[in-house]
Formats: C-alpha cells, structure tokens, sequence
C-alpha cells in the first residue's frame, strides 16, 4: 500500500511538471520563438526535481543547497493551480463564443499566473516571521491543589501553559527571529512554558550564532518551569543518510535552562503530572519508546496527566492510559495551502487533528501549527503561533 501510494503521487508529481512545463515553454516561445524544446526541459526538470538532485548529489549536507532546492514544491503547485483556474476561463470563453481569443491570449494569461505565483510566494516567506498568539481555555475533570492565578487581572486560572513547536533552529533560523518568538512567549506571563518537539533542524553545526541562541531560549522563563519532548528533527546529524544522536542537543538544552523530558515524568508543584514522550518516529523507533500505559503505571491517577507529544498520533492511546491534556506540534497545519487539506485528512484518520482543539472521551488535547517553518521560511493559510492554554481544574 505505501508503494502503491508513494508510486501515485510520483505520477501526479509527474502529470504537473508535465502540464507546467508545456505551459511554460509555450510562453517563452511567443517571445523567443527560436527557444528549442533540449534546452528548455533538462533546466525545467532540474528545477522540478531539485530536492532529488541535492541528495543524489550529496549537496544535502550543505544548508543553502538543502533548503533552496524545496521552493519549486510551492511554486509549482501555485503556478498549476493558476494555470487550471485560467484555462477554465479559457473554456468558458471559448464555449460561450462571446469574446473572440487572440493568439496572444493564452500567453498573456499564462504571464498573469506567473505573476501572481511570485506574489503568492513572497507573501508566504514575509507571513512566515508574523507570529501570532492564539488562546484555549481548557477544564479538566481532575482536581489540581493549590490556589488560582489569576492573569492580567482577568479570572482566575489554576495554570496557564504556553506552547511553542516546531522552532527548527538551524541555518534558516536566526538570532532575530528566535528573539522574536521568546519576545512572544514571555509576553504571555505563563506558569509553565512547554516545547513539543523540532526545537532543532537535525545538525547544531548549521545554527548560526550557538552562543546568541542559547541566550535567547536561555530568556525562557516560568514558575514552573520549562520543559521539552524531543521531535522528528531533533536529532543532530549532518546528512539524512546518516545516523544522529540526542548528546548535544541534551547538552544544548541543558545550557538553555530547558528540562528534556524522554519518556519521563515530573510532578509540577505537586499538583499535576507533566509526561514528555520521546517521539515515534525516528528516535523513538531507534532508541526505544515507552508506551503511554507505562509512562503512568504506578502514579497517583488522582492527579490531573498533561502528555507532552511531538506527534498528534497517539492520543487514543495516552487518553486510555489516564492523560487528561495532552499538547503536540509536528503538523504545521500543512504549512501552506493545500497542504492543510492533506494534513487534517491523515491525523483525523489517525484518530487526532492537525490543528486546535481534540476533544476525547475523557481527554483534551492541543495541536500547535509551529512558531517556525520546515524545509523554506514560507507559510500560506497557516501561521506561526504560540499557543497560550489557561488551565482549570475540575472540583
């Protein structure tokens, strides 16, 4: 079933270029007509299937390389998505016989589209760094000791969490934007700051300024504390290829005042536990991964389980073994459009959602779209968020 499903979307991929392609060598013809068919496609080729000549090339360890060669996905996909929407005017045009079509026509069109494309995409690399705030207020079942919070004045919450995902700290992440975001979270006043997961972008060696990073996530401060779950990407390795450890990013994030919990438990305060999960999916797989039932085995479940997940994959599993909230990253929402179609069509089947509120039997959970970017700074339909949680607790 994978092959047969990684084999369709190779063909779709395939169909696209094609029909862009075609599109495109019959604009540039119209303006220079002597343009042969051999010079045009092995460059429009290359541009379509960069990402796969980057890692057969090996250039993959070279961050420039590895991260450029992922802008034709988007490009293409808006530059098709413009062209089906203007050759459905074309056949409307054309059926009603109303406007006679000048050769000129078409690529005039085509010339709009391509327009629009650049538009669209410098729209999404200057939307990716506009990081907004978005607020849950959540009540649990379980009852929680100590007295209310109360926050700007406002009602009193038992615990208010901010939750970032999805940093992806490495060459296309600078000082200046993670300032931004730790700016972000600290205007929240959270007891307790949570990460889910990506916080690095697989090698520390491409983060620039290791020194001024540390110091910024070295600002992140709470009464409870700051904690972390590893993600997919947090794994230190120069190539994909390549196998990759934890070591220096549990030195790293140690330096950074941030407790890494993997498959660990913490009681906060005595008042609820906090559970991080090492991720599924690779270091899970690799290194081991308790499963939810044994993270909680043996605790008071009295208390209120708030499951600190990378992946929105297994909240059936962690609501079974006793988690009251449990808070993922991972999905971005897609990132850009369509993506975020195909991205809450897989986690509802997986039993979650691919953004905002899940709500079980007798569990909640919260999906953060990410505060960074994966692959190119670039975003469209989604934003970079940090998510604030007011927590009550049920009497």
């Amino acid at each position: 079933m994978w092959l047969f499903r990684s084999g369709l979307v190779l063909l779709v991929y395939a169909i696209i270029n094609l029909y862009t392609g075609v599109r495109l060598l019959g604009f540039f013809r119209y303006f220079f007509p002597s343009l042969r068919a051999f010079v045009f496609w092995p460059v429009f080729l290359a541009f379509c299937y960069a990402t796969v000549l980057v890692y057969l090339l090996r250039l993959d360890r070279i961050p420039f390389f590895r991260q450029t060669a992922m802008f034709p996905l988007p490009a293409l996909g808006y530059f098709f998505l413009g062209l089906l929407l203007l050759d459905g005017a074309l056949l409307v045009l054309r059926l009603s016989g109303k406007i006679p079509l000048s050769p000129g026509f078409r690529p005039a069109g085509t010339g709009i589209v391509i327009g629009l494309t650049v538009l669209v995409l410098v729209y999404g690399i200057l939307h990716v760094r506009d990081i907004r705030t978005v607020y849950y207020e959540i009540t649990l079942k379980k009852d929680a000791s100590g007295p209310p919070v109360q926050v700007d004045g406002q009602t009193p919450v038992f615990c208010r969490i901010a939750l970032i995902s999805d940093l992806h700290i490495g060459a296309m992440v600078d000082r200046k934007w993670l300032s931004k975001i730790v700016d972000r979270v600290l205007e929240a006043n959270a007891d307790i700051i949570c990460l889910a997961g990506d916080i690095f972008d697989n090698n520390l060696d491409t983060m620039p300024d290791r020194e001024g990073m540390t110091a910024e996530l070295r600002r992140l401060k709470a009464p409870l504390g700051v904690y972390a779950c590893p993600g997919n990407h947090d794994v230190d390795r120069l190539s994909f290829r390549e196998p990759g450890t934890l070591d220096r990013i549990q030195e790293f994030l140690k330096n950074a005042d941030i407790i890494l919990l993997q498959d660990e438990v913490e009681c906060i305060d005595e008042r609820f536990y906090l559970a991080g999960r090492r991720d599924a999916r690779p270091i899970g797989s690799s290194q081991g991964r308790k499963s939810a039932a044994e993270l909680t085995a043996g605790l008071d479940r009295s208390m209120p389980f708030i499951f600190l997940d990378h992946q929105p994959v297994d909240f059936l599993q962690e609501e079974a073994a006793g988690a009251d909230l449990i808070l993922s990253g991972h999905t971005h929402r897609g990132q850009f459009f369509p993506g975020n179609i195909a991205t809450a069509y897989i986690y509802k089947k997986a039993g979650g959602v691919h953004y905002g509120r899940w709500q079980g039997t007798s569990a909640q959970a919260v999906v953060s779209s990410g505060a960074g970017s994966w692959g190119i700074p670039f975003r469209v339909a989604t934003n970079s968020e940090v998510a604030v949680i007011d927590l009550r607790f049920g009497k």
